[in-house]
């Protein structure tokens, strides 16, 4: 199989130039030929369509047309333009979506095209000059001053617009300019600030004229960093243009739909030879349509070659078609992907000679070229040596998409094997990880070859690149000075890579003191503690001020140093077991940062490189040794750190999490000494999320739900289930004490609260922070306990709590004092506040309690909405997968619930409008539970509905299978994804969510599905050719032999129900090939053939040999057949009647006894003209039985004489002679 016989090649051979439009013939060619994606037209329709369209003039601007060399930017310009001036058009545009869009432009336009070259004359004279011309041979006349001459362009545009509609009143005039950065580029500064002033004059009459103006660049214009310079300029002008980007999936698009097109067949053949090396490369199952599309392309072609900034017109179409041209006689064989990317590339630069004109093209070649020759004369492995120079070719074109040839960016293993699909013949397994390996192989072979000259690799990232300076041997340097490093002086490139492994950047505490602020977790209590990490000795300890929690010290591994350890039970020592390689390269990484300092300016860079890599390796070696590399001591007792963390070890944890755990472990005792009050927290608290955390508690206050929140709340005993309440809380209750103690008229002030200490204020009773404590005073106000007045003059208030999220949390915290509200009664208002998740505070409060009634009755209201889209879906059609949701005798009891709920709550704001009218309330406690729990019968009926809602479709796929006869396993899977269903349904009630309910129930059916998707694939498969047996089946049905038998069933003498069967069986072998497992997941049959499990079809598989053989066996019997009947001796005299032709060919049949190579109406008429001389007498099959079984049991003699008798009833009255009987079926 050749590429030739995969894709339907159509080259793009020349350039398009936008002027080539103005002639008739050529500007319909370049209509019909533009391919374009539907999202391309979209782009269009919304971008630039809408600005050049005359008849809804709504600010319009002039449109910039961005497209890189050979994207097709000029091809569009001329399609544009054409159907602007012309509407006949229309019906030549290959993209129907586009070709209604631009119906609003089509025809309604005079059109002027300009190509700018390389000419001094500013744009302005450009442009107005090709008018004038254009003008002139329009019969026009139309002159413009000089500019010295004129203060603003915007007179003369509309001068000219108006000499214009003299002549086309009804049409507009559209101006297309295309390479117009080129031109931008050659300009100097002063100039290019005129040309863009020109250009914003034009887009600004635009919106008051009938001229439009289309302009094609290279490049973004405005993010341009070419032209920074005239920035102010270009912001002027970007107010007045749009720009319309051909991205690089609108090339791919063009370069799969015009040069590679493929007809549905060739992707079956193409897609089923990629599978083949799916697992060899990450992403090319995902993206297999992609590849199948572009094939032999890889699609990162594209995008790279987009990207190699430095190379001006390379036209990647042109480019394509060259590829393509190359190789399209080629075999495409099964042991390699036969995929083309970027490296190819490679050679096409080096064969421009003129591109080494620019010196940094220069230098990547001739850097390349050695590195190719070294490789080609020395490589040590020559099965590899064709992918290692592969390699080369793709890191040389990836230079040059770095937009500085001398960056430290390249490509990895993984980015060269799935990006360039590289491939070995021969590997011993078809894995990825295999390829990726020998990629690795090659890649270190390569630089040792090279002897590290000009090929770098980035440890730290993976990534390989041409290092263009790269001659000098850092390696050998650097081992030089390690070999007389001493070890006192290992100890601060230890605590280097420490800190580094500890992956934060704090600062040091003390200048010149390795003693960093640190934050470890309470874990018993989740919540932080604040203390010192210190890289070195206890002795440094007072040095640490203030005074915090915990002190944990790295102790200096190397050399005589030592300390005092007092066993304090703040005190942790981590101490480091020396291993020989970590020594070593210790020394190496410190040998490269001195040698950096010592070396010159230009070296530097390679010596930090080399740190780096070294650097990479200790800190690898710390992190995955972390366990076993380190030992903890505390209080004295030296341990192991797996024996401290014991069930708290996971392998996964980076090095700081484990050091960090460790302490935490060893602390925890000693905090909790110490902290004997604290809460144990329900949420982790951090330093990072602590004001987020307490923001968050705050506003729960003001109705603010969230699970952080919540778990706040919680710690402190104030919630229960999801209501806020002090009854359980020791904190809030300590201060309801303390306000009850207090005579009428005082408070409790700030400072009766809190004491100052190291950590800022704490609380006297619990030693809480004073920006924890806000928790607990809030819950007092909440619950009409407490007032809070602050230091501004305001009070919060339990009306007051809506406005918490807008209150600073400094005002919260710094309160000036808390005091006990006024007034508490009315305890069945109350507990209805609490049923429906009210501040009790605003009903317990008489001053409050109108704010109190107006939330009151906003959420009566919400809960007659919900309650009437219950009753409504109680009442519907409530059912899923064929069963009722809810079962009738519960239904009737939610359908009770919301009748309670209306009779209740619908004229609640009439009866209850003013707090006059409170007194009338007279709802009894038992009443208002009832309520309470008829209002959860309505939420259940609604978190059904959206059960409902979100599970629709999955329940609806299996219901449409579930009758299917697809074997007992399957039988049995979808009866317990039902009884999953059933059960996760009747749980809703509980769990009280329909969309987890919905995803639960996805979860299970997922499964089922997944397991028919398989059934049915395989079940297809085997009903259906595919592309190769379907062609096969087209060679049988137009085969000659086939056509012999059509022909010869003609004959009175063969019966041609044989063949008509034999064609019903070929006809019934259906094909597709088109079916992906994907297409089922939303669909429960093939929408290609339809095709549905348990059809009555047959299996394909062997049947086109079957049918094959039967053509030959019926070939063979015929022929033998019309041998026997020709060569009877009653057709001799008959003979004579044929011409000389038909006698010809009769006698070499019965001479060779085979016919001939193709029966052709010729032959069939003289085997006829033949067959005259006989009578044949015709017994239909089935007439023949019927009369042998009446015959019953007989004797030889009598069976014979019986037999006689039935053929005589067929053959009375005919010449024995000349009689052939026919049994026909």
């Amino acid at each position: 199989m050749k590429y030739a016989d995969l894709i339907s090649f159509n080259p793009i051979e020349s350039i398009i130039q936008l002027t080539s439009a103005n002639d008739v013939d050529k500007e319909a060619e370049l209509v019909r030929s533009y391919v374009m994606s539907d999202d391309m037209a979209d782009k269009l329709k919304n971008n630039m369509l809408s600005q050049l369209r005359l008849d809804e003039v709504v600010d319009n601007k002039g449109v910039l047309l961005v497209g890189n060399y050979g994207t097709g930017k000029s091809h569009l310009m001329s399609l544009i333009s054409a159907v602007a001036h012309d509407s006949s058009y229309l019906n030549s545009v290959q993209n129907k979506q586009f070709s209604a869009d631009a119906a609003c432009i089509a025809g309604k336009f005079e059109v002027l095209r300009i190509e700018i070259g390389a000419v001094q004359m500013s744009l302005r004279n450009i442009i107005l000059n090709k008018v004038q011309q254009d003008f002139k041979d329009r019969g026009l006349s139309f002159s413009f001053p000089d500019e010295r001459d004129i203060i603003t362009n915007k007179e003369v545009l509309l001068n000219m617009m108006e000499i214009f509609a003299s002549k086309y009143a009804d049409r507009g005039y559209l101006i297309v300019v295309d390479e117009f950065l080129d031109y931008l580029g050659g300009r100097k500064e002063q100039e290019v600030k005129l040309d863009l002033g020109f250009m914003r004059e034009l887009g600004e009459i635009i919106k008051s004229s009938r001229l439009r103006v289309i302009f094609g660049v290279q490049e973004k214009l405005f993010d341009n960093p070419n032209f920074a310079f005239v920035s102010q300029t270009l912001n002027r002008v970007k107010d007045r243009f749009e720009q319309v980007i051909i991205r690089k999936e609108d090339t791919a698009y063009v370069v799969s739909e015009r040069i590679l097109k493929k007809t549905p067949e060739q992707k079956a053949l193409i897609r089923e030879h990629l599978q083949k090396f799916c697992s060899l490369y990450s992403n090319m199952s995902e993206r297999m349509e992609e590849y199948v599309d572009l094939f032999p392309i890889h699609p990162s072609y594209i995008d790279v070659f987009n990207k190699i900034y430095i190379i001006e017109n390379r036209h990647i179409l042109k480019n394509i078609s060259e590829i393509i041209r190359r190789i399209i006689n080629e075999e495409v064989t099964s042991d390699a992907p036969g995929i083309i990317s970027f490296d190819t590339y490679w050679g096409f630069i080096k064969e421009n000679l003129a591109l080494r004109t620019d010196a940094n093209i220069k230098e990547v070649v001739d850097k390349s070229e050695m590195l190719e020759d070294i490789v080609t004369r020395a490589f040590p492995k020559k099965l590899y040596k064709s992918l290692a120079i592969q390699i080369i070719n793709a890191l040389s074109v990836h230079r040059l998409t770095t937009g500085d040839i001398s960056i430290r960016a390249g490509l990895t293993a993984e980015n060269l094997r799935d990006d360039l699909c590289l491939y070995l013949k021969g590997m011993p397994d078809q894995s990825s990880d295999t390829l990726q390996s020998i990629i690795q192989i090659t890649l270190k072979d390569i630089m040792t070859t090279v002897s590290g000259q000009f090929i770098e690799h980035n440890a730290e990232n993976g990534q390989y690149y041409l290092d263009l300076k790269k001659d000098i041997d850092y390696d050998e340097k650097i081992m030089q000075r390690a070999a007389v490093m001493d070890d006192d002086r290992l100890n601060n490139y230890f605590y280097d890579v420490v800190y580094y492994c500890l992956e934060w950047d704090a600062k040091e505490h003390v200048t010149n003191f390795k003693i960093y602020e640190h934050t470890l977790n309470w874990a018993s209590h989740s919540i932080f503690r604040r203390g010192y990490l210190f890289l070195g000795t206890p002795e440094n300890r007072p040095t640490a001020q203030p005074p915090e929690d915990y002190y944990i010290y790295f102790l200096p591994p190397f050399g005589n140093e030592s300390y005092t350890d007092e066993h304090k039970a703040d005190e942790v020592f981590f101490t480091f077991k020396q291993s020989e390689e970590f020594k070593n390269n210790l020394r190496l990484y410190a040998a490269a940062l001195m040698m950096k300092e010592l070396a010159e300016e230009k070296n530097k860079g390679a010596y930090n490189s080399k740190a780096d890599g070294f650097k990479k390796k200790l800190t690898r070696y710390l992190s995955e040794n972390k366990n076993t590399c380190f030992e903890v001591t505390y209080k004295g007792e030296k341990k192991q750190l797996l024996e401290v963390m014991k069930g708290q070890y996971k392998a996964s944890n980076p090095f700081k999490e484990t050091m960090d755990l460790v302490s935490s472990i060893c602390l925890d005792g000693w905090f909790s000494e110490k902290y004997p009050l604290y809460p144990h927290f329900k949420t982790q608290i951090t330093l990072k999320n602590m004001a987020e955390t307490l923001r968050a508690g705050f506003d729960r206050y003001a109705g603010r739900k969230s699970q952080q929140a919540n778990a706040l709340l919680e710690s402190f005993g104030l919630l229960e289930g999801d209501k806020i309440t002090v009854a359980n809380s020791k904190y809030a209750q300590y201060y309801i004490k303390e306000l009850n103690k207090l005579p009428a008229g005082a408070v409790i002030n700030f400072s009766d609260i809190y004491e100052e200490t190291f950590e800022g204020y704490v609380d006297k009773q619990f030693k809480l922070s004073y920006a924890i404590m806000p928790i607990v005073f809030l819950s007092l106000v909440y619950s009409g306990n407490a007032v809070i007045a602050l230091k501004n003059g305001s009070s919060i208030t339990a009306s007051d709590l809506d406005n918490i999220p807008k209150t600073s949390v400094v005002d919260i915290y710094e309160f000036k004092y808390i005091s006990k509200p006024k007034d508490v009664q009315l305890a069945e208002l109350i507990h209805l506040f609490e049923i429906l998740e009210l501040p009790t505070g605003l009903i317990n409060n008489p001053a409050q309690r109108e704010a109190g009634l107006e939330q009151l009755l906003a959420k009566t209201k919400d809960i007659v909405n919900l309650a009437v889209k219950a009753a409504s879906r109680l009442n519907g059609d409530f059912e899923l997968w064929g069963e009722p949701l809810i079962a009738e005798h519960i239904a009737s009891k939610y359908i009770e619930s919301g009748k309670r709920v209306l009779d209740m709550f619908s004229n609640f704001a009439t009866r209850f409008n003013t707090v006059a009218k409170l007194p009338n309330f007279t709802y009894t406690k038992e009443q208002i539970d009832q309520i309470a729990e008829d209002i959860q019968n309505v939420k259940i009926v609604l978190e059904y509905d959206t059960f409902k809602s979100e599970g629709s479709a999955d329940v609806t796929y299996i219901m449409s299978i579930e009758t299917m006869n697809l074997g007992n396993t399957m039988k049995d899977e979808i009866e317990t994804a039902k009884d999953s269903f059933r059960q996760i349904r009747d749980d809703i009630p509980e769990e009280m969510s329909g969309d987890d309910a919905a995803a639960d129930v996805k979860d299970v059916l997922s499964k089922v599905k997944a397991h028919y998707i398989d059934i049915y694939f395989e079940e297809h498969s085997k009903k259906r050719l595919g592309v190769a047996d379907g062609k096969r089946k087209g060679e049988i049905i137009s085969s000659a032999k086939l056509a012999n038998l059509k022909r010869l069933k003609t004959l009175s003498i063969f019966s041609a129900a044989k063949i008509d069967v034999l064609e019903k069986d070929l006809a019934g072998l259906k094909i597709c090939y088109e079916l992906t497992p994907d297409m089922l997941k939303t669909t429960h049959f093939c929408t290609k053939c339809n095709f549905l499990m348990g059809e009555s079809e047959v299996p394909v598989k062997g049947k086109l040999d079957t049918i094959e053989d039967r053509i030959d066996a019926l070939t063979d019997e015929w022929t033998t057949t019309l041998y026997n009947t020709l060569s009877d001796p009653i057709l001799e005299a008959q003979m004579k009647y044929l011409s000389s032709q038909q006698r010809t060919v009769i006698d070499t049949f019965i001479k060779t006894k085979v016919l001939p190579e193709k029966v052709d109406t010729f032959f069939v008429e003289a085997v006829n003209t033949l067959l005259e001389g006989f009578e044949p007498v015709s017994i239909p099959a089935d007439e023949l039985i019927d009369k042998l079984d009446a015959l019953g049991p007989c004797d030889i003699a009598t069976f014979k004489n019986r037999m006689n008798d039935v053929l005589s009833a067929y053959t009375k009255g005919k010449d024995a002679e000349k009689l052939r009987i026919v049994v026909k079926r």
